[in-house]
């Protein structure tokens, strides 16, 4: 199990390989992980413990869309066709939830005007 630094590094390249390797492994500890998270957020820019409705969707929307690229890019590397089949069903409902956040997105601001 990889140990955390402590304390975690605030360059967010740093801590985005940090998250690649703890996210590979097994089981973590979610205490750590979310010390991770927070860390990560923080680089961002965030203040984990004030996140505004606005904030936590857009990053729902950046998640999603983080996700679409790397379900795209593991598409082109599927190493034959029921590979890239089992890939495609997964990118399907991505974009189904893509399309659900966006309309959360949409309601809310339609709710703030």
């Amino acid at each position: 199990m990889i140990k955390l630094p402590d304390p975690l590094p605030t360059d967010p390249d740093a801590l985005e390989a940090l998250y690649h390797a703890f996210i590979a492994q097994e089981t973590f500890d979610q205490r750590e992980f979310d010390r991770l998270m927070e860390a990560r957020l923080r680089a961002w820019g965030y203040d984990p413990k004030n996140l505004t409705a606005e904030q936590v969707i857009g990053l729902m929307e950046e998640s999603v869309n983080r996700m679409l690229l790397n379900l795209y890019g593991a598409l082109e590397r599927a190493p034959d066709e029921a590979s890239a089949e089992q890939v495609r069903v997964i990118i399907q409902q991505a974009e189904e939830l893509r399309a659900q956040v966006y309309k959360v997105i949409e309601n809310a601001e339609g709710e703030r005007t």
